[in-house]
């Protein structure tokens, strides 16, 4: 999704999870309960959406602003994909595609 407009783009309770929107135009858009989490977002996108992020998504139970970064003093405050280790994939993902042991508690998402 990178240098995509999605200007007014209704993207309640999406899992963005990941994703790229690097150069995009977010102007408007309705984010209730959408799922940024280590998503890719300029920083002056990702701190414009934070002025009215909320909800929490129901497929990952992530507060929007908490996936967003909102309020963190730190600039990535929840990791990035290029830094996998800083942070992991809601465990409801991890559970629901079985990557973890349920015997250890061990997530695997290589």
């Amino acid at each position: 999704m990178d240098r995509m407009v999605l200007n007014e783009a209704n993207l309640t309770n999406a899992v963005l999870v990941r994703s790229v929107l690097t150069r995009s135009d977010l102007g408007g858009a309705i984010i209730e309960g959408a799922d940024f989490s280590d998503a890719v977002i300029d920083l002056l996108q990702k701190q414009a959406l934070c002025k009215y992020a909320s909800g929490t998504n129901p497929v990952t139970g992530v507060s929007t602003r908490k996936s967003l970064g909102c309020g963190n003093s730190r600039r990535n405050a929840y990791g990035s994909p290029s830094s996998p280790l800083l942070s992991a994939p809601p465990q409801q993902l991890l559970d629901r595609d079985g990557f973890c042991d349920p015997a250890t508690g061990l997530c695997d998402a290589s």
